[in-house]
């Protein structure tokens, strides 16, 4: 369970949080700054990614990869980083005793990166290469498509590697710019996990964190009224499988409707027993994978179904997805699944905690999307206060025709046409 939480704000109005677990022997140390790929505007799509991997490639004291990562290293530990829509979180991770090693080499990279000219133009060819893995698989492709499909037009469409076109104009100074403006105190949460203590780590940190400038990032647009999302996407290729995504909207981060969201996704498509996998892959034989899963944004979210298909079945694939997820609509979820899946999420959720890095990210993303250090126990209440109408109240809100969308990358031969997927899903 979560270790003994705390938060100190300095006065620049970056927030510090703590969880103390005296237990191990290891210390995760983050720096989650405000700014994700939706905060990105005109001819900066790709930015806060691109500036992810720079950063690594050399601070003001240690000008090279080398010397950033080899002394981490060194010492047993890791560091790495990923970029996400809404922030873009910087981590490492080492034995409690190489923490100040750790956070000064962490607080370098990320507030002090030289951001150099060749190293830019050699990155950019590294990015590149990233958007290359990513369009020639399938799974990751249609992915991709099925957000640009839920959000067109809008930033939060947008495959957080960013545009081409944009990141080949990009330049020292623009970069530069970028990061000036949205690494600032007020969007900098810096989160630790592990044996420490919350008063020794503010004083490690502050001195530091005093640097950040003042001030808060420009934010997003907010949605506020969606765009009308695409029906039906579908791109054939030299493909071996129908992927396919059956895309909702959904709810964001803080709605209570999360809990009753997670019951409903364990059931449908949540393990090698859920009723998704149970129907196309045990009884039927369709696919090596089929599932599903919600994604939570700080204003809006989206509820997936996805499954690599054989092509020659795919239309009776998605049949079988929009079965199910009409059996769950119309006529619910019995006793028995209900309180399957609450035993099931309950003890995932004990278990989910037990490193330093998982706390440290979890304050971090807590502290972020709801204001406030949410504990395991709290979830575990909301999930055993859901019952089985609540379920079936949330797939007769989202499951609809008129909220659902079809992401095909499908073989040229040996399938049936898009439209005939479509009609498939019927809702």
């Amino acid at each position: 369970m979560l270790g003994k939480t705390q938060q100190t704000i300095l006065a620049n109005g970056c927030r510090i949080v703590t969880a103390q677990m005296d237990t191990v022997e290891s210390v995760s140390v983050g720096i989650d700054v405000g700014v994700g790929s939706r905060y990105e505007g005109p001819g900066e799509a790709g930015f806060c990614h691109f500036l992810e991997h720079l950063v690594f490639k050399g601070s003001a004291k240690r000008p090279s990869t080398e010397g950033l990562m080899r002394p981490i290293e060194a010492v047993g530990g890791s560091m790495n980083a990923y970029t996400a829509t809404d922030h873009t979180m910087f981590f490492a991770k080492v034995p409690f005793d190489a923490l100040p090693l750790a956070w000064d080499t962490l607080f370098d990279l990320v507030l002090h990166p030289l951001l150099r000219a060749e190293d830019i133009g050699r990155e950019r060819g590294v990015v590149f290469s990233e958007m290359d893995m990513a369009h020639d698989d399938d799974a990751d492709y249609a992915n991709e498509c099925a957000q640009q499909s839920a959000w067109p037009g809008d930033p939060l469409g947008r495959p957080v590697l960013g545009s081409r076109d944009d990141l080949s104009a990009a330049t020292d100074g623009m970069l530069r710019a970028f990061h000036r403006t949205h690494y600032t105190a007020g969007g900098t949460i810096i989160a630790a996990a592990g044996k420490l203590e919350h008063e020794h780590f503010v004083d490690l940190v502050a001195p530091y964190a005093s640097q950040i400038p003042e001030g808060v990032a420009p934010g997003f647009r907010p949605i506020t009224a969606p765009p009308p999302q695409r029906r039906l996407f579908a791109e054939k290729r030299d493909a071996q499988q129908t992927q396919a995504i059956l895309t909702f909207r959904a709810i964001p981060y803080d709605d209570v409707r999360k809990s009753a969201l997670s019951v409903l996704s364990y059931i449908l498509g949540g393990g090698m027993t859920s009723r998704l996998w149970m129907s196309v892959r045990e009884r039927n034989g369709l696919a090596y994978m089929v599932g599903s899963s919600p994604s939570y944004y700080a204003d809006t979210g989206l509820f997936q179904v996805y499954g690599g298909f054989d092509a020659s079945q795919s239309v009776k694939a998605i049949s079988l997805c929009a079965q199910e997820l009409r059996a769950i609509r119309d006529e619910g979820i019995s006793d028995e699944e209900h309180s399957r899946a609450l035993k099931a999420l309950v003890g995932a959720q004990r278990m989910a905690g037990e490193t330093s890095y998982a706390q440290m990210a979890w304050i971090a993303d807590k502290t972020r999307f709801l204001g406030r250090m949410e504990t395991p126990d709290e979830v575990i209440a909301r999930l055993n206060a859901v019952t089985p109408h609540d379920v079936q109240a949330f797939a007769q809100t989202f499951f609809r025709p008129n909220n659902a969308s079809l992401t095909l990358v499908m073989p040229e031969t040996g399938c049936a046409e898009p439209e005939a997927h479509l009609a498939a899903m019927e809702l």
